[in-house]
């Protein structure tokens, strides 16, 4: 029976060795979860945090996910992001890794939880382009983060490019500055790689359609193709990520891009939209996230 026993433990140990590792990468744009003026209760308030209604759908959105990485975007500085990573914890999700990436803008940022620990995490704030008569940065700076899975380093770059507001008649969407921004990561994503050669994803809330300038700059440098989108659907096939409530218009603006030496395949061949009921109360967008399938030992 020992024999047996024993045989069954090493049976299953290379059946686990072979089956390989899935890892659940996401990225989610939480709307203002930080002070801000806000209409709330038919009010309009000033400096009002984000109302708890929102937070208890956004928190659903991420439970019933259960993503081991996620890249969130519109997240406040202090007590914000450790405030969600305790409230998912005590709802069955733990992500004990936080990290803010703090750019120039001083309210809305791009952050992180997630369940392993990163090998290496940095804010790039260097990214800086002509803007009319001005070098400005780009606004909210780039997360990179470095991953280790089966003995393979990867990493993850999150963004939030500029939004359609804009102070300029002459750009009166901000496709330009957008342009600039995606234009500025990439060349910063491409030196970075001439350096460590890691493969690599990025994904957030690019603000702009699949078609743009700054979508295709992040996917092509020229001819040679930088990272490829993943093609994403939620449970009807369809792709939008975001409601803009005031033209009652439904687009897709939040991506993941995949480098063309990723060694992970993707799970199924496509990413995922969460379309719950909770979604559009948590927020305007939708929580994009794809399975990553790591091979196991040959």
């Amino acid at each position: 029976m020992a024999r047996i026993a024993v045989s069954i433990v090493c049976l299953w140990l290379i059946g686990q060795s072979l089956a390989g590792e899935v890892v659940r990468i996401a990225t989610y744009n939480v709307r203002n979860y930080l002070e801000v003026d806000r209409w709330s209760d038919g009010r309009y308030r000033k400096n009002f945090p984000k109302p708890e209604a929102e937070k208890e759908a956004a928190r659903k959105v991420l439970v019933s996910v259960r993503p081991d990485v996620v890249v969130l975007q519109e997240m406040g500085v202090g007590p914000y992001l450790s405030e969600l990573q305790a409230d998912l914890k005590e709802e069955g999700l733990d992500l004990p890794y936080q990290y803010v990436a703090k750019g120039f803008d001083a309210d809305r940022h791009v952050a992180l939880l997630s369940r392993f620990e990163p090998a290496e995490i940095f804010t790039h704030t260097d990214m800086e382009f002509k803007y009319f008569e001005e070098i400005i940065p780009v606004k909210r700076g780039m997360l990179e983060v470095v991953f280790q899975t089966r003995g393979l380093k990867w990493k993850v770059f999150g963004l939030h490019l500029k939004s359609k507001w804009s102070d300029y008649d002459e750009d009166p969407i901000s496709d330009n500055r957008r342009r600039s921004e995606a234009l500025a990561c990439r060349k910063k994503i491409l030196d970075l790689q001439k350096e460590d050669d890691l493969p690599f994803l990025v994904l957030g809330d690019f603000n702009d359609s699949k078609s743009s300038a700054s979508v295709r700059l992040l996917q092509f440098r020229g001819k040679t193709e930088v990272a490829a989108a993943v093609e994403c659907t939620d449970s009807r096939g369809e792709r939008w990520t975001h409601y803009y409530d005031k033209e009652d218009e439904y687009r897709r603006v939040d991506y993941i891009l995949k480098s063309p030496d990723f060694p992970a395949s993707i799970l199924g061949d496509k990413g995922h939209i969460h379309d719950g009921a909770e979604s559009l109360v948590a927020s305007d967008h939708r929580l994009v996230w794809v399975d990553l399938e790591w091979g196991g030992e040959e």
